[in-house]
């Protein structure tokens, strides 16, 4: 029994100090291989083609300039010495990263150097995989970084002055992912891409955040600048990309200019979820002849969209110029999207978001400042489904033929709590539903407040859209078997729009009398009372020398006598009341704030000695009361005299206010790129 024991004890010993050999040799160091003047190599190739230079070791480069065209086909860390400036001026390409009858250079690092490109060549080519390219700095050639290869990531590079792709991939598995870097100072003639990828299979993930695309032009072509699905050519739609998981979140892109047109972003992907967030897009410049889309991206998987927090402005085209249009076959969510300054463009149009299958949220989004010589559009919503307009603000829509919102929900649309200003012209909502509602809602200062969808206040006529066939039908009679059920089921389907029926009571309209001929109920119903008043009050409305009343102006109740401030978190907030007084202060004589929830405050201090002050609130329509101050200490009497006076003029109202929704919604999402 003794020898037993001591038999299992060395075997417990064997197995141990077995185990700590194995752990030993699975943690051993890699080896670091100097390359530089006085080291160990003088090439970097050299380094790397050494026998002793093994799977996972480190090329560590000193300072200087090398004039070499290297080939990693090991798994390594190639990287420049810390605190070093060391070049590489390649005749062709500064790295390539291959698997193939050579090696393997799979998993390999390129980190810390600078490369100066030459005319034509290539910073980093990629068809390896698991490679990581980061830190480094790219001047000029006609690409950065290209990708072919798996699981690459591009990390914090600067690439600076390629003229024709900053990052181009083209990749059929594995993760892409491309993070923190800068792309500058493109210039070139023809077509310039800043990051494309394409797709010939399917990602797992395509993560792009924290990039920064500045200074980027062309003289006689497109721009595009964040593109995920490659574009086929003129007239040609983009490729689907199919990519399981798409993040666009955080990048900058500005100052573009370009002849023909310019796309900051495009993105087209059957991801199952997508989210583009936090971007910011300004300054693009496009030619007379030019489209510009800020942000294009068509979802056909059939997830959530989700397109919140992206501040897009300074926006200038000759033909068409688009903030944001996003399609999607899931559910859409555009929510706290900012877009301001679009200018010049025949047609100009802040956001259309479109769920092509199911529901379409659009809420909190602002759209300001949207002009154009023809036609103009503030925030379009579609869904085949049902659409939601939550809360969005809407101001400075101004066009030969302009709208402020279109809302078109084929199944149910809810328009609530939104704040839409126009200049006198134009119209605010144009809705297109068998079952909306629109409340709650601030709708100030157009020709026309509310219209029903009418193709011939839009257009052509459904006669005029169906001339084509019923002529085809006429001169080629046995084609009336075929033709005759197409036209008959368009017909239907277009009177099906037309009749909208439309609830849209409970609204301000900057007056507490509203013109009934701004509404326009076309071949449907529209039902817009009773609407919402304005009114002000006074608490206390007798004060002392010295002490304050609490002003506030509130569209709480309608017409008809209903209190509606139990719904107050459903009502408009923003711009603006404006309080004056004729005794006394509000922080001065006179003071302009914004709408929360339906109702604005404000405080008047009694501080230049007693009598009656007059309180006006004004938004359009003016509205007043009155304060008792009296110059010596006493019980308050809260009496409170309201008074309305007539609605402010603002505006001269033009006749042939049309905006042409098919324009919105079909060839405004048709510009085609180089």
């Amino acid at each position: 029994m003794e020898n037993l024991k001591k038999t299992c004890s060395k075997f417990y010993r064997g197995l141990f100090l077995v185990a700590i050999c194995l752990f030993c040799a699975g943690n051993a160091s890699a080896t670091q291989w100097d390359v530089g003047s006085g080291q160990i190599y003088t090439s970097i190739q050299a380094a790397i083609d050494n026998s002793s230079t093994l799977e996972g070791d480190v090329i560590n480069v000193h300072g200087g300039t090398y004039h070499e065209d290297v080939t990693v086909n090991k798994k390594l860390i190639i990287q420049a010495n810390n605190g070093d400036d060391v070049e590489i001026n390649p005749a062709n390409t500064a790295f390539t990263l291959v698997n193939d009858g050579t090696g393997d250079g799979s998993g390999s690092t390129i980190r810390g150097f600078i490369i100066n490109s030459p005319p034509h060549g290539v910073g980093v080519n990629i068809s390896a995989d698991n490679c990581k390219i980061e830190n480094n700095r790219i001047n000029g050639g006609k690409t950065g970084i290209a990708v072919s290869g798996c699981n690459t990531t591009i990390l914090n590079n600067v690439i600076s002055g390629p003229y024709e792709n900053g990052i181009f991939a083209n990749i059929s598995q594995g993760f892409f992912t491309v993070s923190g870097n800068r792309i500058l100072n493109m210039n070139g003639e023809g077509t310039i891409c800043g990051v494309t990828v394409s797709t010939n299979g399917t990602l797992d993930s395509f993560n792009l955040s924290g990039n920064t695309l500045s200074n980027i032009s062309t003289s006689n072509g497109a721009v595009f600048g964040f593109q995920l699905g490659k574009s086929k050519g003129a007239g040609g739609n983009p490729e689907l990309a199919s990519v399981a998981s798409l993040v666009v979140t955080g990048n900058i892109i500005d100052g573009v200019t370009a002849f023909s047109a310019i796309m900051g972003m495009e993105i087209v992907s059957d991801s199952v979820n997508a989210i583009i967030s936090g971007n910011r897009i300004l300054n693009l410049q496009g030619s007379a002849n030019s489209s510009v889309y800020a942000l294009e991206a068509a979802i056909v998987g059939n997830g959530t969209v989700e397109i919140s927090k992206n501040i897009i402005s300074s926006i200038v085209a000759g033909q068409q110029a688009v903030g944001m249009v996003i399609v999607a076959i899931g559910d859409l969510k555009m929510e706290g999207n900012l877009v301001s300054g679009i200018s010049k463009a025949s047609a100009s149009v802040a956001m259309l978001g479109l769920g092509l299958l199911n529901n379409a949220t659009l809420k909190n989004n602002i759209a300001s400042d949207i002009t154009s010589p023809g036609v103009a559009a503030g925030i379009v919503g579609v869904a085949l489904a049902h659409l939601e307009m939550i809360h969005n603000m809407v101001n400075g829509v101004n066009g030969t033929r302009d709208v402020s919102m279109v809302a078109a929900g084929f199944n149910t649309t809810r328009v609530t709590g939104n704040n839409i200003e126009g200049d006198g012209a134009g119209i605010g909502i144009v809705i297109c539903s068998p079952n909306g509602t629109i409340n709650y809602n601030r709708i100030a200062n157009y020709e026309y407040y509310i219209q029903n969808f009418l193709f011939s206040n839009f257009g052509p006529s459904i006669d005029e859209m169906l001339k084509p066939l019923d002529d085809a039908i006429k001169e080629h009679p046995e084609l009336e078997p075929i033709l005759k059920p197409i036209r008959d089921d368009l017909d239907r389907l277009f009177h099906q729009l037309e009749n909208s029926n439309t609830t849209a009571s409970y609204n301000w309209y900057g007056t507490n009398s509203p013109d009934t001929a701004k509404f326009f109920p076309g071949n449907g119903t529209l039902k817009y009372y009773p609407w919402l008043v304005l009114k002000i009050d006074a608490s206390p409305s007798t004060i002392n020398t010295g002490g304050t009343s609490t002003i506030t102006a509130s569209v709480y109740h309608d017409v008809a006598g209903g209190d509606h401030s139990a719904d107050a978190a459903l009502f408009f907030s923003g711009p603006r009341v404006t309080f004056t007084t004729s005794l006394g202060n509000l922080g001065s004589k006179s003071i302009t704030v914004p709408w929360t929830n339906g109702m604005a405050i404000t405080v008047l201090r009694a501080d230049e000695g007693p009598g009656t002050a007059t309180v006006t609130a004004r938004d359009y329509q003016l509205v007043q009361t009155t304060v008792t101050i009296r110059g010596s200490p006493g019980p308050a009497n809260r009496t409170n005299t309201t008074t309305v006076v007539g609605m402010e003029r603002t505006g001269s109202p033009v006749a042939g206010i049309i905006v042409s929704i098919l324009l919105v919604l079909g060839g405004l999402t048709s510009a085609r790129r180089l």
